[in-house]
């Protein structure tokens, strides 16, 4: 083999190498980084676009940041899952294995632990399961005042956990819960994941 294309080998070996490839190999390459300092190359590693990278650099600028977060990622990398729309792929002893769900389990599952959330006070993570428009018009803060002071909040709550037992129209880009009287609970779904778009 020549020598020319002998280190365009070694130069392909070592790219590869070094491009983590499967969930757990790049949470391993996020973590390390910010330990060793390598704020810029942690950032790499995430789907942050340009605007976001200045208020990541300045985050991780903290050494102690670095470490807890660090610590953080490896220590949910063994439960890991990967979703797409009709996929879920979870970290076993054995390797990442397939989830087999039926298409009604991944909305189902995204409506209780919005309920729950909601039940427990976490706004923000109840918030954060809202569909882009709604999360335009809210905050936090405004959803939890919404929910504690509109009367019938409690009421929508408790249909739409009444509504998990319901069957569930799954179609293109959305799910459906009917509630009967032309009500229903209805789920979008964006970027892969199912959110709430409204309670009626």
């Amino acid at each position: 083999m020549s020598t020319k294309r002998l280190s365009g080998l070694c130069l392909l070996l070592t790219a590869c190498a070094t491009t983590p490839r499967e969930p757990t190999s790049v949470a391993e390459a996020y973590a390390r980084a910010l330990e060793e300092g390598r704020v810029g190359d942690a950032f790499a590693l995430t789907v942050g676009g340009p605007e976001e990278e200045s208020a990541f650099l300045e985050r991780y600028s903290d050494a102690e940041a670095r470490t807890a977060r660090a610590a953080d990622v490896r220590a949910g990398a063994s439960a890991l899952e990967a979703r797409a729309p009709s996929l879920t792929v979870a970290q076993s002893p054995q390797g990442w294995r397939v989830v087999e769900a039926r298409p009604a389990d991944v909305p189902r599952a995204a409506l209780r632990l919005f309920i729950d959330r909601v039940e427990a006070r976490d706004w923000k993570s109840a918030w954060s399961q809202l569909a882009g428009t709604l999360r335009a018009r809210y905050t936090p803060e405004r959803l939890k005042e919404d929910f504690e002071r509109e009367p019938l909040a409690k009421e929508r709550l408790r249909r739409a956990r009444l509504a998990l037992n319901t069957h569930v129209r799954v179609g293109a880009g959305e799910a459906v819960f009917p509630l009967g009287d032309d009500r229903a609970v209805r789920l979008v779904l964006e970027d892969g994941e199912y959110r709430i778009a409204a309670i009626e």
